[in-house]
């Protein structure tokens, strides 16, 4: 292979990583584009880093905003709980309610933190794997059926793992809107004198959405969720 053949296939591999870069990254585009720029000459050395701080920044965001709702209940509980303290809807939420559902959102928290951080390490990368079953149906290296019925498999896999934290995080998000919309219901009932049936209603609806979360990881720990082949 000559030189120039070389310098051809380092363009090539550069310009590929700078598509990479650029549809990974979460930045602006001009800084995006910046960053892609830089792959084509230098894509040995920029295109890890910068594909690694985009994974990076990426799961960072996503297990803050699941601590982040977390949070949100817990402060909603506690705030409900001092505002109808001693009144007639204290029975509604009581202390030892409120550590009941404080303990399935931490659950939920910790498991969405343990989904997250799997999900950033290099063997759970959704667009290798993509890229992988791509490579074995367009028959490169030589693979059969069988490869890509494993390659499938594997991609399979990363999605539902990808759909499970994802789905903790929104019913974190929404338990927390509605614990927050409880927290203003009950301190609007003790101020205006509002009735008990008033907020029975959004209790109810806490309680549902508290024991969904507790099922969901309870099916997850005794492995009723189906089993993820490897």
């Amino acid at each position: 292979m000559s030189l120039r053949d070389l310098a051809v296939l380092y363009l090539i591999a550069g310009l590929a990583c700078a598509v990479a870069v650029y549809r990974a990254s979460s930045e602006g585009r001009r800084r995006a584009a910046l960053s892609a720029a830089l792959c084509v000459p230098l894509w040995p050395i920029w295109a890890p880093v910068a594909l690694t701080a985009g994974r990076g920044e990426g799961g960072g965001r996503a297990g803050g905003a699941a601590g982040e709702a977390a949070a949100r209940v817990q402060g909603a509980l506690r705030e409900g709980v001092s505002a109808c303290a001693g009144t007639s809807f204290e029975a509604l939420l009581s202390r030892e309610a409120a550590s009941r559902i404080e303990a399935e959102v931490a659950r939920a928290a910790a498991r969405h933190a343990e989904l997250d951080a799997l999900l950033r390490q290099s063997g759970f990368d959704e667009g290798a794997a993509a890229a992988r079953v791509a490579e074995i149906e367009r028959g490169g290296g030589g693979a059969g059926a069988r490869s890509l019925a494993t390659a499938h498999l594997h991609l399979e896999n990363i999605r539902r793992l990808r759909a499970m934290r994802d789905r903790d995080a929104r019913a974190l998000d929404e338990l927390a809107d509605l614990v927050q919309a409880l927290r203003t219901q009950l301190v609007l009932a003790r101020f205006a004198g509002s009735s008990v049936e008033g907020v029975g209603g959004i209790v109810s609806e806490v309680w549902a959405r508290v024991e969904g979360l507790g099922a969901a990881i309870d099916a997850h720990d005794a492995g009723t969720e189906g089993p993820i082949a490897t």
